[in-house]
């Protein structure tokens, strides 16, 4: 009786690799949690960005009347588009904490500024601009946060 020759594996491709629902299955959750990290981070930049950017209002408010006109009308845009950034980042994320992340991320950095140091207020001074920025952001960010659908 001859050998029989050994069994070969099947040659077919897709059945040597996994399918493509599985790996998305797999790499879902990661995905998610470096999504979730990167809104906090990007949360912490608009603060500290946005401490400086208050600091340079708080000089246009001391110019006198147009300059704090212009100086009120800016700081509405800004805490208009920090909520619409908060908001946009839970919807996108389909919950609650995509939008709380972020206002989170924010409120560290802002904080952070507000510390009085030795010297003196640094970043965030004792003015109506950076007032209106740090409670009015306060504000924003816990509006938009409250105002997102909780999700999955």
């Amino acid at each position: 009786m001859p050998a029989q020759p050994p069994a070969t594996p099947p040659t077919d491709a897709r059945s040597a690799q996994a399918s493509p629902g599985a790996l998305r299955r797999a790499a879902e959750p990661a995905v998610t949690a470096l999504a979730y990290a990167s809104l906090a981070l990007l949360g912490a930049a608009v603060g500290l960005g946005g401490s400086v950017f208050a600091g340079w209002l708080a000089y246009l408010w001391a110019a006198g009347a147009a300059g704090q006109g212009v100086a009120a009308v800016t700081l509405v845009a800004v805490l208009g588009l920090m909520f619409a950034g908060c908001r946009a980042a839970g919807w996108g994320m389909g919950t609650r904490l995509g939008a709380l992340l972020p206002a989170l991320g924010w409120a560290a950095a802002v904080f952070s500024l507000v510390l009085v140091r030795a010297g003196g207020d640094i970043v965030l001074t004792s003015s109506v601009a950076a007032y209106g920025y740090l409670f009015g952001g306060i504000a924003a960010v816990g509006m938009a946060v409250v105002l997102t659908d909780p999700g999955r």
